[in-house]
């Protein structure tokens, strides 16, 4: 089959992986791959090694949609899907595959018959959502949800499929969790407040000295493209609370086993609902317990066997359960072992195939 895939970014966060990995499991199959990008970026370099056969294009006139759009962007978007329209034929591919919603104004375009959605999204301003669900309605039937978090979230979607996303194992095994003087935490993400960086300095302010001198938070990521000052905001913050001593950042890595293995406890306190974040499934491939916020999609994958789910905003929650793992450290290598059963049960790669070709194949 020939099938093209289009994408909005080229980094490295959760839908660029999960594309990454349907994309090997498609690949596989021996289809004819290729894949519309807007940028030049890392991503790309990631797709070469999965084969050199698959053809990559870039095309910056690529509409994408997003929240951050003003009105006179939107207007222009569809003199840009006219435009990138005439990239192929009518009905050059046997599918077009649509990664997000951010790229949902391509099924617009003649270039398939067959159109698959992928929506990693959760959209909370009630028009957008409204508009965008109208939009998947009216272009395809076949739509896939990253969790039913995001079911919900959209209009219309009583026959949507939920397909829960799994990972490559890189380690194959329970990774060994020694405890130190100082429990490492750790937050891998975005710079950015509802990724929840300032939600957990506001929690440590709840803390007494002697339960910060044992914790070590590390921040791993970056700023947002459009969002530059949050990095520098978010280190005067740290500086200002006193906090320097406590919290660190570090820049965004590449090769996760770096973030993980350091790790005691990972943390993921989105004040945004999360749709099905990929830190949880590392955390748990990594043998990582989590403290996560509830209202996304991890809630239902996450059980108090090897992780906390505290509510968004609720400061006295996450000190709490920061203050657990210090007062029950010895926890923590037996909390690791039951969140290595829940990946291996659940959230490999193989399990994610066999969902998702089961929903592929049916179209």
């Amino acid at each position: 089959m020939k099938i093209l895939f289009v994408h909005p970014s080229v980094e490295l966060y959760g839908a660029d992986k999960i594309l990454l990995y349907i994309l090997q499991i498609l690949n596989n199959e021996k289809n004819d791959i290729t894949v519309l990008l807007p940028n030049e970026g890392v991503l790309i370099e990631y797709i070469k090694k999965i084969s050199s056969n698959i053809t990559i294009i870039v095309d910056k006139r690529l509409p994408i949609a997003h929240s951050k759009l003003g009105l006179k962007d939107y207007c222009l978007l569809p003199k840009r899907i006219s435009e990138v329209g005439k990239v192929f034929k009518k009905n050059s591919f046997d599918y077009i595959y649509c990664n997000t919603l951010a790229v949902t104004l391509l099924l617009f375009t003649n270039w398939s018959k067959k159109r698959i959605i992928h929506v990693h999204e959760i959209i909370e301003n009630p028009i957008l959502n409204f508009i965008f669900s109208v939009l998947v309605r009216i272009r395809t039937r076949k739509v896939i949800c990253v969790s039913n978090r995001v079911k919900e979230n959209l209009h219309f979607s009583k026959h949507y499929s939920v397909v829960h996303n799994g990972i490559p194992d890189e380690v194959k095994h329970v990774l060994q969790n020694e405890v130190g003087d100082t429990i490492q935490f750790v937050l891998p993400g975005r710079y950015m407040p509802k990724k929840g960086q300032w939600f957990v300095l506001d929690a440590l302010h709840l803390l007494p000295q002697e339960y910060l001198s044992k914790i070590h938070i590390s921040f791993f990521g970056s700023a947002p493209p459009n969002r530059k000052e949050f990095q520098c905001e978010l280190e005067n913050k740290i500086y200002e609370s006193g906090l320097s001593n406590v919290v660190s950042l570090h820049a965004f890595e590449k090769d996760i086993s770096k973030i993980y293995i350091k790790a005691n406890v990972i943390l993921v306190p989105s004040l945004m609902p999360d749709p099905f974040p990929t830190t949880v499934l590392e955390s748990l491939m990594f043998s990582r317990p989590v403290i996560s916020t509830n209202h996304g999609g991890a809630a239902e994958i996450l059980s108090e066997k090897y992780s906390f789910l505290i509510s968004p905003n609720d400061i006295e929650a996450l000190a709490a359960a920061l203050r657990f793992f210090v007062d029950n450290c010895n926890q923590i290598p037996r909390m690791s072992e039951f969140a290595r059963e829940k990946y291996e049960d659940y959230l490999t790669e193989q399990k994610f195939a066999q969902r998702f070709k089961t929903i592929f194949t049916n179209y």
